[in-house]
């Protein structure tokens, strides 16, 4: 029984394995490791879909009875027509997960136990639910969705050793961007924020070409028949990659060279570096503070593309070599970790919340509309835990319905509903009752919410918008109670905080000054929430002690010396 990691792209996926110390890719009977994410109705076949490459052949020949991109309309209502049925975008994954499981069952001889899938980081829960699904549909039992950026994170810690590096993770792929600020120290990967956007990709850049090739031959694009759109898009496509005169059927040839493509490309740059400064915002960073900057995905092969990061950046990107198997040689070392292989297993990748998670409140009773209140930020680092009291509206009301909310409007009807859980209260005056709102939300995206007052408890597992049974839940509740212990509790750094104390309880004047600004600085990093960060603070405060232990056993007048005044610097970020 194998456990492997998949790469469900919007242009392609792949599969990949741990064996041997190494991530190895999964090919196909003829070789080929990347499946092209097409379907196509085929009535004389067996099952009457194709699924791969020959889907592609006549989808790009304009076959109507042929889909592709899909994935971008994941988590919606969106419907294809394909045999005389509609499909939505989860059945037609389906159909490439369960290629993706022939194919790997048939190279690696034996049963598919496990899947680890990657995502865009920007997936919403609906999103993420429905990549479940479809892998269920599938025959692929997977416990584990992790972000593309993650697992692109995880392939260049393989790659490129292990110092400690910020990066800035870039992928760019035909339907969607995804844009990752990530930490790496020790044997832990450690995401600090996200940014991005589903519907922005590859498929965008061919768009605007295609739209240029329509206004350079005097045609609307709107007045093409499906068939005459797949041409051109087929010849915009092979034009932004190769540059020079573009060819469609029945247009006169079209000189496309890099400042045009460039030009084309600005709105769409515009967007991107939107996304890049919010991302640098979340993470509390500079562009000084980024070490490398990854790009990842088959659009980030475009020069274009790398020309206008180093233009915004002022960095040359590192590129890997095969840009469109990064994700999936991260899934594949993640399904290693899984699977508790020796090489591997003591890595640790960490993850943050992609959207904000709340409630709906009214701060007044002639409120027409509900107004989000957050609970866990967005780019919270995962495990979190936080606890918010509410009070009640109205005199004498019965009872407290929590509606619980994500996203980033501030209207909460604005926002994806994940659920809503009621719980009794007393019949008192408005304002007299409360209930404490709990959200902890873990590494795998389930989110619990607990609601409590003075007269019971009420408990729910949000799982992919499914209720879990009594026994999952309490085997949940166990994991989450493990893992969330915040740095502050860990017993590491109460010690260095005791020894702090005692030194302050033992001091007077400037010294006691100095070691109470230590101790705010010390816990003030650990609550941060990010693994980085209070290991940078921990070994800090570890310094700063042993200097103060050398000091005591030294000089009395430590504090007026100017070299050893200088030990004493503390770095606080800029944030402060």
């Amino acid at each position: 029984m194998a456990i492997i990691g998949i790469d469900l792209g919007t242009t392609n996926s792949l599969a990949a394995y741990w064996s041997g110390g190494e991530v190895r890719l999964i090919p196909d009977e003829t070789g080929e490791v990347l499946l092209p994410s097409v379907v196509s109705y085929q009535k004389e076949t067996e099952e009457g879909f194709v699924v791969g490459a020959a889907a592609k052949e006549v989808f790009l020949a304009g076959d109507t009875q042929s889909v592709a991109s899909f994935k971008r309309f994941m988590g919606t209502e969106k419907r294809y027509e394909l045999g005389g049925k509609s499909y939505k975008a989860m059945e037609l994954s389906a159909l490439v997960l369960k290629r993706i499981k022939q194919q790997a069952e048939a190279y690696l001889k034996e049963e598919i136990e496990e899947a680890i899938v990657t995502v865009p980081a920007y997936f919403n829960d609906k999103q993420r639910s429905d990549t479940k699904k479809a892998a269920q549909i599938a025959g692929l039992r997977v416990e584990r969705l992790i972000n593309e950026p993650s697992a692109a994170a995880l392939a260049y810690r393989l790659q490129y050793g292990n110092e400690d590096k910020s990066l800035l993770v870039f992928d760019f792929g035909g339907g969607t961007l995804d844009l990752s600020y990530v930490e790496c120290f020790d044997n832990v990967i450690e995401i600090v924020a996200v940014a991005g956007d589903n519907y922005l990709g590859g498929d965008d850049i061919d768009q605007a070409v295609a739209s240029y090739l329509c206004q350079e031959n005097g045609v609307a694009w709107e007045a093409l028949s499906k068939e005459e759109r797949a041409a051109v898009l087929t010849g915009a496509e092979a034009g932004k990659r190769t540059l020079g005169m573009c060819h469609v059927p029945g247009f006169s040839p079209v000189f496309l060279d890099e400042d045009k493509l460039f030009e084309l490309c600005m709105p769409l740059f515009a967007k991107i570096k939107q996304l890049f400064l919010r991302l640098l915002e979340d993470a509390g960073a500079r562009i000084s503070d980024v070490d490398d900057l990854i790009m990842v995905g088959g659009s980030s092969r475009l020069s274009v593309v790398k020309r206008f990061l180093t233009e915004l950046l002022g960095k040359e990107p590192i590129v890997f070599p095969d840009t469109d198997q990064v994700v999936a040689i991260g899934a594949g070392a993640y399904a290693g970790i899984r699977g508790r292989k020796e090489e591997i297993q003591d890595l640790l990748l960490t993850d943050v919340c992609p959207f904000t998670l709340g409630v709906e409140t009214f701060h007044r009773k002639q409120d027409e509309k509900g107004r989000l209140l957050p609970i866990i930020e967005r780019n919270s680092t995962l495990p979190a835990a936080r606890t918010q009291r509410l009070v009640t509206l109205h005199d004498y009301q019965t009872a407290v319905k929590v509606k619980i909310y994500q996203g980033e409007e501030y209207y909460a009807a604005d926002n994806l509903l994940l659920g809503e859980v009621s719980i009794e209260v007393e019949p008192k005056k408005a304002g007299k009752e409360w209930v404490d709102v709990t959200f902890v939300y873990d590494i795998n995206g389930i989110l619990h919410v607990e609601i409590e007052n003075a007269k019971g408890r009420r408990n729910q597992i949000l799982l992919a918008n499914q209720q879990l049974g009594e026994r999952e839940l309490e085997r949940y509740q166990k994991e989450l109670e493990a893992l969330l212990v915040p740095p502050l509790q860990q017993e590491a750094n109460q010690l260095l905080l005791k020894e702090a104390k005692a030194y302050y309880e033992q001091s007077t004047g400037a010294k006691r000054e100095w070691l109470g600004n230590l101790m705010d600085w010390f816990v003030w990093n650990l609550g941060k929430g990010r693994l980085y960060t209070a290991k940078r603070a921990a070994e800090e405060m570890k310094r700063q002690l042993a200097w103060l232990a050398q000091t005591e056993e030294g000089r009395e007048d430590w504090l007026f010396d100017g070299e050893l005044k200088q030990e004493q610097a503390l770095e606080w970020d800029d944030e402060e």
